[in-house]
């Protein structure tokens, strides 16, 4: 049977290893995620889980595009809004506006943070007992792309604003979560004495040496 981390809960630990996100290949990251997580009010160390999660730190990992694996819906919503004209190449490093790994990562990075950033936001805003556990949860399973009948109620927001004369596109929500969202709280919990469990932005994240140590993602199988 296969394995799959887009299924409502009860999640087992059936599944793949992933990095812990202080791992050398999520840290190399940690730059673009203090600098992305400030400007949009994220958590740094939810940015590396799904980073860890969706390619590993592999910027030209598939079979999506980039470090957070951006499709190309995503990528045509950001350049609506943005007035942009990124391809799914620059978000590999090898496309005719973006030409190296580090500037691929970082629009990555950025197009993910300010998409969980807003949603976040938008969940928050719903009602004012939210958990930072369900905040994490359900606002990463939108990223992942699934949007289960899980339970909860059906919300729209908009991911990206709108910045030079571009314009905007809803995107419909869901107030639960799939076996993705567990899998990116229980990395971020691994190491919840370096980054915390908060959604919010609170501190940049310093350097820290850790030994390679990989994690299983949580889902069932089908």
């Amino acid at each position: 049977m296969a394995f799959t981390v887009e299924t409502c809960p009860p999640c087992n630990a059936q599944g793949w290893d992933v990095h812990d996100i202080r791992n050398s290949a999520i840290q190399k990251w940690r730059y673009w995620a203090n600098v992305y997580g400030s400007s949009y009010s994220v958590n740094p160390g939810l940015l590396l889980s799904v980073i860890s999660i969706e390619t590993g730190g592999v910027v030209t990992a598939g079979p999506y595009y980039g470090l957070t694996q951006i499709g190309t819906d995503m990528l045509n919503t950001y350049n609506k809004a943005k007035n942009t004209k990124y391809t799914t190449a620059d978000l590999r490093g090898n496309g005719s506006l973006v030409t190296t790994e580090n500037a691929a990562g970082a629009l990555g990075i950025k197009i993910f943070a300010e998409f969980i950033g807003r949603l976040i936001r938008t969940l928050d805003g719903t009602r004012d007992n939210y958990t930072s556990e369900d905040l994490v949860k359900q606002s990463t399973t939108n990223w992942n792309g699934s949007i289960p009948s899980c339970g909860g109620e059906v919300l729209y927001f908009t991911p990206f604003t709108a910045e030079n004369g571009g314009t905007t596109t809803t995107r419909a929500t869901r107030t639960s979560h799939t076996c993705y969202g567990q899998s990116v709280y229980n990395l971020m919990n691994y190491a919840s004495g370096w980054c915390g469990t908060s959604p919010w932005y609170s501190r940049e994240l310093p350097a820290v040496s850790f030994t390679t140590t990989y994690r299983k993602v949580v889902g069932k199988n089908t």
